[in-house]
């Protein structure tokens, strides 16, 4: 009963996530068209893209206790109008400045989403397999807006349009949303709840000491720190700079070249589930992640030393399957293995070195960018291998500390 009763209002909640998917691609998809709107140059407009995982960044926590107080739908309904001021804001400025204000909203409504679409969730389909399941749904709708994007800005360009109107449609379809949220029924709180057996879990935690942290965090934790940081850096990279490194290099014009970001979302929306299938089959984790790596690796190496169509495609699919669809959350579960105790407090600091590359690396490739494009892909090679150097850590640690600890 309880199924049908939210199945509408978790179809909207993730609805969302098609234009949270689009957010993240829109200013790369129509940087040529701002750099003349906003009169910037390239750098200048990855500082506005970088604005957005600073925004992110300083209301992540704020936002989490906010939904937790004041509830998931007051908490949904900011996240949603954040995202209208995002979109009409960066239409409305003239001028980076300006927009690098308004980017700040992007990554404020990221984080509001975020913090009150997984609770609803849990409290809709408390049944740990229902919500599992449906957990990883938010991935696959941000692939999908990642797919369909390219192709509107693609038609709009072969058809010599305002650049603007995608940023209007998203705008008008989650304002169209918000209305449907608003009047929606949601799930009862349960943080009281929650914390009082947290309270318990604690206590019992005290006394007992059974699971104490295993791992040792300059070592292991500071491993996955890095891991953290290189993985969200691979596809990031990837999908803002793609389609400029596919024209550079002559393989496509400026409106093809946007597709290839379509390709990437397909390999991407492939991914989520089949890392969670390959998961539930109880596949060693941290050799997964260095398989994933070297596989990473392998397509970027490939792409830069032959770039050619057919090794762009490769690489798009790679990347999506292999470094966007699940391997940040592999990387957690690691950590929250290796140091069971304060798991928020080890949760926080594994957010904050993604948070940290959202924020950075958009500058760093924009600066490298009036070097060649070129040397944006080769800083993505060297990502991966030093993300390569801290799963080898991690694989060797991992298994000594875990069998340690079960002996």
């Amino acid at each position: 009963m309880a199924k049908k009763s939210y199945l509408p209002l978790i179809s909207s909640l993730y609805f969302n996530y098609i234009f949270q998917g689009m957010a993240a691609i829109i200013l790369s998809q129509n940087m040529d068209s701002l750099k003349v709107y906003w009169q910037a140059s390239m750098t200048q407009i990855t500082l506005v893209m970088s604005a957005i995982g600073l925004g992110r960044a300083l209301v992540l926590y704020f936002s989490g206790y906010f939904s937790d107080r004041f509830g998931r739908k007051k908490t949904v309904m900011i996240a949603l109008i954040s995202y209208a001021i995002f979109f009409i804001g960066l239409l409305a400025s003239r001028h980076f400045l300006l927009a690098i204000f308004f980017a700040l909203f992007g990554g404020i409504s990221n984080a509001f989403l975020d913090t009150s679409t997984y609770p609803t969730l849990v409290e809709a389909y408390p049944e740990e397999k229902i919500n599992s399941a449906l957990s990883v749904l938010n991935k696959a709708f941000i692939s999908l807006g990642q797919f369909i994007l390219p192709f509107l800005t693609r038609f709009l360009l072969n058809h010599n349009l305002f650049f603007g109107w995608t940023f209007i449609m998203c705008t008008v379809f989650l304002l169209a949303n918000m209305v449907f949220l608003y009047f929606s029924s949601f799930p009862p709180l349960t943080t009281r709840k929650d914390l009082s057996l947290q309270n318990e879990k604690v206590l019992h935690n005290k006394k007992n000491r059974s699971n104490p942290n295993v791992g040792i965090f300059k070592i292991d934790g500071f491993a996955l720190l890095v891991f953290s940081f290189v993985s969200v850096s691979i596809f990031n990279i990837f999908i803002l700079w793609i389609p400029k490194y596919a024209e550079a290099m002559g393989v496509a014009s400026r409106e093809n070249s946007l597709t290839f970001v379509s390709i990437y979302s397909v390999g991407s929306f492939v991914s989520v589930f089949l890392t969670a299938a390959i998961v539930r089959k109880g596949i060693n984790i941290p050799k997964f992640i260095l398989l994933c790596l070297l596989l990473s690796a392998g397509a970027l190496l490939l792409m830069l030393v032959i770039p050619t169509f057919l090794s762009i495609v490769i690489a798009a699919i790679t990347i999506g399957v292999f470094a966007a669809g699940g391997i940040w959350q592999l990387g957690l579960a690691l950590m929250l293995d290796l140091f069971p105790n304060y798991k928020g407090k080890y949760t926080s600091y594994y957010s904050l070195a993604t948070a940290i590359a959202i924020m950075i690396t958009p500058f760093i490739t924009g600066v490298l960018s009036q070097w060649s494009i070129s040397a944006i892909f080769w800083f993505n090679f060297i990502l991966v291998l030093f993300g390569l150097g801290a799963s080898i850590v991690i694989d060797a640690r991992y298994q000594r500390v875990m069998q340690k600890n079960n002996s």
